[in-house]
């Protein structure tokens, strides 16, 4: 029961979010150049604070969501005439969620093809699913994540990218994980979402992809 009224409540926001999102992007005062887009990872990233560029950023993460939600409101997500890149962090929660790792890179490929339709000089910017930590104090939020599987599944990203000229798969996993593989304790705030000083990093490894 409770677990339903939780879900519950994260449609209920997700749908908010989304129409937020909607409207903004019918009355943008710049367009965009760089979307940054997927789950809670991306919709917590304060962009506009750790990158240095002259170019338009803009965030539409949106906590919770999968690939399939990405797939399926995409057009929520991605706007504007002249996007110059998209930036994608999507993955933990189909983990979580026990979605294949088929379905997983379906769902990407459908939203590849979207980009490439309504912008044919996007570039895609697919990033490692992050690592979590495994520790028992962090359990009640990593809950059925784990290494090995997201080691998999970015693998899979790997290769996809690999069959599409205009995706780069950038893995940002090495940089945020211990000797263990883990995510470190001094870059998370929960074993599985950033704080600050592990966004810095990330953005530190990005800004040469913008």
């Amino acid at each position: 029961m409770a677990v339903r009224l939780l879900e519950n409540w994260l449609d209920k926001k997700q749908e908010e979010t989304r129409a937020f999102y909607r409207e903004l992007n019918c009355q943008p005062l710049k367009e965009p150049d760089i979307i940054f887009i997927g789950d809670s990872i991306m919709e917590s990233y304060p962009i506009t604070e750790l990158f240095l560029t002259s170019k338009q950023l803009v965030n539409r993460g949106i906590k919770g969501y999968t690939s399939e939600l990405l797939r399926k409101h995409r057009d929520v997500h991605i706007f504007g005439h002249a996007v110059d890149k998209i930036f994608i962090l999507i993955g933990t929660n189909d983990i979580e969620k026990e979605i294949s790792k088929e379905a997983t890179i379906h769902n990407l490929e459908v939203l590849f093809h979207f980009i490439a339709r309504n912008h044919p000089l996007t570039q895609i910017k697919l990033l490692s699913v992050l690592p979590v930590h495994e520790g028992n104090s962090y359990q009640k939020t990593v809950h059925k994540r784990n290494n090995q599987k997201i080691q998999e599944l970015n693998q899979a990203y790997q290769e996809l990218c690999l069959s599409y000229v205009f995706a780069d798969y950038i893995d940002v996993s090495s940089i945020l994980q211990d000797e263990e593989g883990n995510l470190p304790k001094a870059y998370t705030t929960d074993g599985l979402h950033l704080n600050a000083k592990g966004y810095k990093v990330l953005s530190t490894l990005l800004q040469k992809e913008l």
